[in-house]
């Protein structure tokens, strides 16, 4: 027997959902901004969230708390749109849903079921932060950080961040494939594939990475290609995009006192 709080909850999610999101008045020349976010953690299923059964859950407790949805991967398919979303729990582990929209703007219903990603990484602890890409030989692919203990560090928190990557043309079946392997770099995130063949490979956008948290000298965006992208490996990241560091420091702010210097081009200083 189904809870008769389920129908109160049930009514607010369909409210959220069928919601009509309006165009503000903002506008930068680039693009417009609108009034509500179209996905937040209230539109995840109810029955993700609450075992529905009165005899099982007589208080209605919530069984999946929900932190948060956001960094989805986004594709247009069929005519309509698609995003991946990161479902992040109450516990900070995250996984993947689809939620499916006829205009990318607002209606956006998670599919039933979240998807089932292929275990393959015994090591793994946490999953998060998919970029979608149609490629041009027939797949759409899922590249995202798959997050592994750092066993190498005594640090509890300390952890290792890998690009996972998987594949599919229906975004409900799901190949998972071996993560990314960058010879230079030790740790990869953000990691995001190109739609095409370049010189015949695989091509890949990459942000080296010293540590989980720390850059390092990895030094901004890279760009590697790889014979294979079912056993990709990158023998040479080329930097594309070199991080520039623009600092502030002040020691003391006087009007009409703050002038530009630094150790290097774009820093600011005010100075007295």
């Amino acid at each position: 027997m189904l809870h008769e709080r389920y129908y109160v909850e049930q009514a607010r999610y369909e409210e959220l959902i069928r919601r009509k999101n309006q165009k503000t008045d903002f506008y930068n020349g680039i693009y417009d901004r609108y009034q509500y976010p179209v996905l937040t953690r209230e539109q995840t299923p109810v029955h993700w969230r609450y075992d529905l059964d009165k005899d099982t859950n007589p208080y209605f407790m919530e069984r999946l708390g929900v932190n948060a949805v956001m960094n989805s991967g986004a594709i247009r398919m069929n005519g309509k749109f698609y995003l991946v979303v990161r479902v992040e729990g109450a516990d900070r582990k995250s996984f993947f849903a689809v939620a499916e929209s006829d205009n990318g703007i607002d209606g956006f219903r998670f599919w039933d079921y979240p998807i089932q990603l292929p275990d393959t990484c015994p090591e793994e602890t946490n999953v998060y932060d998919m970029r979608l890409t149609q490629h041009e030989d027939g797949y759409i692919y899922g590249v995202f950080c798959s997050e592994s203990k750092d066993k190498e560090n005594p640090d509890l928190s300390a952890a290792v961040a890998a690009a996972g990557i998987v594949r599919t043309r229906d975004l409900v079946s799901w190949e998972r494939l071996d993560n990314l392997i960058t010879l230079r770099s030790p740790q990869q995130r953000n990691v995001a594939l190109h739609p095409e063949f370049v010189d015949g490979k695989y091509a890949f956008y990459t942000r080296p990475m010293d540590s989980f948290i720390e850059a390092g000298s990895g030094g901004g965006i890279g760009f590697g290609l790889c014979e294979k992208i079912e056993h990709a490996v990158i023998d040479e990241e080329r930097i594309i995009s070199r991080r520039i560091y623009h600092t502030l420091r002040s020691r003391r702010m006087e009007p009409g006192r703050c002038r530009l210097r630094g150790r290097s081009a774009g820093s600011i200083s005010p100075t007295g």
